[in-house]
């Protein structure tokens, strides 16, 4: 696929209706979403345990990031006046939820496992607005891998781009090199379902 090119509308629409935001998230693959269209963040991160219950995948994501957003607001770090955001990003491969690798072998495993096949990556978020409490979003995006052989799995790991991404990879970064194409909204790959926030909002007149 051909390099993501930023800020793209979708990043400048959103930082338009959010000039100012917190992420209840320390990823800095959300965060670099929300400046690059220009959206002053604060970036206030929840210690959470990210369990995978025994749901649906969709409601999995879901459950982690309502979490994230019950730390929040339960915090003393809570700004009253401004909205918020959490969010969490899982891949759904074969039948199983895929998180982040804890070391170099795994992501080796985990793109080897990827290579010339599809998967799917649930992105779900929850928005706190002051004037009128939470709301919630899930949406997914098909990622279909070029065929990987070991040198080329090798030269991704060697970016660094594996740590601490669902997946192990990261679509901004260098993983448009290994992707051949999505089917989708691509902040939803990377973490955060940004069109999916905005039409909602837009379609329900909502602020």
């Amino acid at each position: 696929m051909n390099r993501i090119i930023e800020p793209d509308e979708t990043e400048l629409e959103f930082s338009r209706i959010f000039p100012q935001i917190v992420l209840a998230s320390k990823s800095e693959n959300r965060r670099g979403l929300l400046e690059c269209g220009g959206s002053k963040v604060f970036q206030i991160p929840m210690d959470t345990e990210e369990e995978r219950e025994n749901k649906e995948p969709m409601d999995t994501v879901l459950a982690i990031a309502r979490n994230k957003m019950k730390a929040y607001l339960e915090s003393e770090r809570m700004i009253e006046n401004l909205p918020a955001l959490s969010a969490d990003t899982l891949v759904l491969f074969e039948g199983e939820l895929i998180g982040k690798a804890g070391n170099e072998d795994e992501a080796r495993a985990t793109l080897r496992r990827f290579s010339g096949k599809k998967q799917t990556v649930i992105s779900a978020s929850v928005l706190f607005l002051p004037s009128l409490g939470t709301l919630e979003f899930v949406d997914t995006s098909d990622v279909y891998f070029k065929e990987l052989d070991d040198a080329r799995i090798e030269e991704y790991i060697l970016t660094g781009d594996w740590v601490e991404a669902a997946g192990s990879y990261r679509l901004q970064r260098n993983g448009w090199n290994i992707v051949e194409r999505i089917d989708g909204d691509w902040t939803t790959v990377v973490g955060l379902p940004m069109r999916k926030i905005i039409d909602c909002i837009s379609h329900g007149e909502i602020l």
